[in-house]
């Protein structure tokens, strides 16, 4: 008895959110908390960079990423990252040992699965390096070549990384379903149903 009740009522729940519900938002807000609360619950949170020769064995450490969304070009989402950066870089045939403040930007798309949202296509727009020592020049000297791996580490990251999960009320569980497309708009992302 008591099945056929709570199986009623979720359909009763169902059909409401159905009916009339053709798309559902979330805002860059409450994108830019669930990220927070993703980074103080996975600390550290460590994308690893490293190349093939050894020149490079770094660990990425985020700290904090602040995501705007934007509607300009079909819809992008814009990251500024503060990131701690540590680990082994060969310059010259030594192996130096470093750690420094490195702040990337990028900006990326979106893509959903199942009931997860992952950032996908991240471009490296901008990188800056925190500290004036002499590892952090060489660093800064370093960076330039090294743009395309560590765009792809980035990408790597972020393509098993969500960034929102729907999961956070009934409505949300049932709309990730049936979500049929995204659309960044500026300051939300919608999912078009059906």
């Amino acid at each position: 008895m008591l099945y056929k009740k709570l199986g009623l009522m979720a359909g009763v729940v169902l059909s409401t959110v159905l009916t009339g519900c053709t798309d559902m938002s979330i805002s860059e807000q409450e994108l830019n908390q669930e990220v927070a609360n993703r980074l103080e619950q996975n600390q550290p949170d460590v994308i690893e960079l490293t190349l093939d020769g050894s020149t490079l064995n770094l660990d990425l450490l985020i700290k904090e990423a602040n995501i705007d969304l934007i509607s300009r070009d079909g819809g992008l989402v814009l990251v500024d990252m503060k990131t701690d950066i540590r680990g082994t870089l060969n310059v010259f045939g030594q192996d130096m040992t470093m750690k420094t403040e490195l702040d990337p930007s990028f900006e990326s798309g979106l893509r959903i699965e199942e009931d997860r949202v992952y950032l996908v296509g991240a471009k490296l727009t901008q990188v800056t390096v925190q500290g004036s020592s002499i590892s952090d020049q060489m660093f800064r000297n370093t960076l330039g070549s090294l743009h395309g791996e560590f765009e792809a580490a980035l990408a790597r990251y972020f393509n098993e990384h969500p960034v929102y999960v729907l999961n956070h009320s009934a409505v949300e569980k049932a709309a990730a379903k049936m979500v049929k497309d995204i659309v960044i708009t500026d300051d939300s992302i919608e999912f078009m149903i059906f």
